[in-house]
């Protein structure tokens, strides 16, 4: 069994409820792209939009589930998966509200953003930096990016 540094439970991300409008905006710019798509006969694009309008709707509602997050020997720990230490290459911890862990790893999902609301952070950056992996001031996505002007 691994040792535990360190766990704390949060949700994934901060919940920010959408109105009515928002809905109706996405919906209006799914549904103006699909028109134009139409008339342009170019119908799988058009088809596209009104799928990528729904998604982002739905996306837009969902509450973010809680999960714990822990620190261990072996790695960090989401749930019951573990990212090895080896496979995790910087890190960033925002100390502003809301603090939030932000990892750079060589798996599949690529950055990990982690709330520590509940958590002491300089006990992470410290566990982090003992096993050598690198601190950076910022981990930036092109996709957060996009999914905050969006309102996501």
């Amino acid at each position: 069994m691994d040792h535990i540094v360190i766990s704390w439970q949060d949700h994934e991300y901060e919940h920010k409820p959408k109105g009515v409008s928002w809905f109706w905006v996405v919906g209006i710019i799914a549904a103006g792209i699909a028109i134009a798509s139409f008339i342009l006969q170019n119908y799988l694009f058009g088809l596209i939009a009104i799928l990528g309008g729904f998604t982002v709707m739905l996306v837009g509602s969902a509450r973010p589930t809680q999960h714990t997050f822990s620190l261990t020997d072996n790695g960090f720990k989401i749930g019951r998966d573990v990212i090895p230490y080896d496979k995790i290459t910087r890190f960033a911890i925002s100390e502003k509200e809301p603090r939030q862990l932000t990892l750079e790893t060589l798996t599949l999902i690529g950055v990990i953003k982690v709330p520590l609301e509940k958590a002491d952070f300089r006990v992470i950056r410290s566990e982090l930096k003992n096993r050598n992996i690198e601190e950076v001031d910022k981990l930036d996505q092109v996709v957060e990016r996009v999914a905050k002007t969006i309102g996501l």
